[in-house]
Parts: structure tokens; C-alpha cells; sequence
């Protein structure tokens, strides 16, 4: 059975799944979808050409699939939204649509995207993405499964962050974060391998022990990059972790946060 509230307003063109629930002052345009058991608390507005999973619960005041706020969006252009299960979508989140014709904004499964949180155009965020309160996502950045967006950081247009790192509050991101690692600061910089999160992320203590020799070997003895990456290929051949930290490397078009010199003592401890 769908409940919609008297004072929402659900455009005939939209395609709604059983058990949902739209709230009071709701507004859903044309051409758009939402899943199975998903709830639209109050005052949430879906824009068209977007997709909403199942078993997802969105909070007041949030806008899904509105037009991007880049300059070079050109009217009656038709961009999309794709926002996947079981998220949780709290008070006043913004997820903007793509800019260019035909290209999107997607956000996985079991993300939670806390309050003013926001999601800019053509972003990608993968499964199980934390970003905290008033966390920023610049157009076209890509988040990695399991990342940790800290409150009131802010990345800028094209960065990646990788698979289970962590950005800490009120970080200013201006390059890559590669997976497994916490960066700190204003501009953020690797500082140490995210252990918590990767255990929380389900990888075994020889994995995180592989991830943090392949970080000291990369960052803390003094080598050229292109030598330190040759030597951690050689050490860790059939390591799918240390794989994925090579890959963000050799694909990095901002450059890495690399860590400062006073990081050096924190990995050697």
C-alpha cells in the first residue's frame, strides 16, 4: 500500500514502489522513480530523471536531482539522478544532477548522508559513504566505498577519495586521498592507514598490515614516487588492496595529498 499525504504533491509520470510513504508538503516530479519501502518524510522535493532505491528513508527539506549549480549548464538539458537502498538521507542534503547531456549523479547503497550534507554535480559516491554534517562534494568527485567524509570539510571539483579513507572534519581537500588512509588539515594531507575503518569494512589484520608497509615504503623513506610504486608492486604482486592504492595512484589527475614531513614520526611509532 503507497501513502500519500493529502498536501504532497506526485506527478502522475512518477513511478512509485509499494509500502512507500510521501509525506505532507512533498513534491515529485515527472519521470522519476523511487523504491520499494522508501520514505519521504516532509518537504522533500524530487526533480525529474531521477531514481530513488528501496528502503530508504529521506528526512525534511532535502532536494534530490535538482538542476546543477554549474555555469555551463545549459537549459532543458536532460541530466540524471541515481541514488540506490537503504540510505539514510537526513535534514536539508542537496544531490544535484549531472550537467552535461545525458551524464549523471549517483550515490550507492547504504550511505548516510547527514544534515547539509551535499552532492554535487556528476559526483559518483560508492556504498556505505558517511559524509557528515555540511560535508561538500565539488562537481565530478569521486568517493570510494566505505569513506568517511568528516563535518564541514569541503572537497574540491575532480578529487577522489578512496575506498575506506577517511577526510577529518573541516578538511580542505584539494587532491587525491588514496584508499586506507585518514587525511587532516587545510590543505588535507595523509597521515596515517584507517585502521578502525578498515576493520569496520570487514579487512583482515594481514590486510591492514600490508596497507600500512606499502604506506611507509610510498611516503615515509625518501623515495621517488615512480620507485616507491615499482617497490611495493614487487613486495605485495597478489594483494588486492595494495592493488587499489596503486591504481588511484597511476590514475591521479589532481596529484596526492601527500603527507607532510612531521607525519614521518607518527608511522614510524
Amino acid at each position: 500500500m503507497i501513502q500519500v499525504n493529502k498536501h504532497a504533491v506526485v506527478h502522475d509520470r512518477a513511478e512509485i514502489g509499494d509500502n512507500c510513504v510521501i509525506g505532507p508538503f512533498c513534491t515529485v516530479a515527472a519521470n522519476t522513480k523511487i523504491g520499494a519501502n522508501t520514505r519521504l518524510r516532509s518537504h522533500v522535493v524530487v526533480e525529474p530523471y531521477t531514481v530513488i532505491g528501496e528502503d530508504c528513508d529521506i528526512y525534511p527539506f532535502v532536494t534530490l536531482g535538482i538542476q546543477s549549480q554549474d555555469l555551463k549548464h545549459i537549459a532543458n538539458t536532460i541530466t540524471y539522478t541515481e541514488i540506490g537502498d537503504r540510505n539514510i538521507i537526513r535534514e536539508f542534503v542537496s544531490i544535484h544532477s549531472g550537467t552535461e547531456e545525458g551524464s549523471k549523479s549517483t550515490v550507492g547503497n547504504d550511505c548516510a548522508l547527514l544534515a547539509h550534507s551535499h552532492v554535487a554535480h556528476n559526483c559518483t559516491v560508492g556504498d556505505h559513504v558517511v559524509m557528515s554534517h555540511s560535508a561538500t562534494l565539488g562537481g565530478h568527485v569521486i568517493i570510494g566505498d566505505y569513506a568517511n567524509i568528516g563535518g564541514l570539510s569541503a572537497i574540491h571539483q575532480f578529487c577522489h577519495v578512496g575506498t575506506a579513507a577517511m577526510v577529518g572534519g573541516m578538511c580542505k581537500v584539494v587532491q587525491d586521498v588514496l584508499p586506507f588512509t585518514i587525511a587532516d588539515g587545510a590543505p588535507a594531507h595523509m597521515r596515517v592507514i584507517n585502521k578502525i575503518g578498515m576493520e569496520r569494512a570487514g579487512y583482515s589484520t594481514e590486510e591492514i598490515t600490508e596497507v600500512r608497509k606499502a604506506f611507509r615504503i610510498l611516503f615515509m623513506r625518501e623515495l621517488r614516487l615512480e620507485a616507491a610504486v615499482s617497490e611495493v608492486e614487487d613486495e605485495f604482486p597478489d594483494s588486492p588492496s595494495i592493488a587499489l592504492m596503486i591504481e588511484a595512484i597511476n590514475s591521479s589527475q589532481r596529484g596526492l595529498a601527500r603527507p607532510e614531513s612531521a607525519t614521518f614520526e607518527i608511522n614510524v611509532s
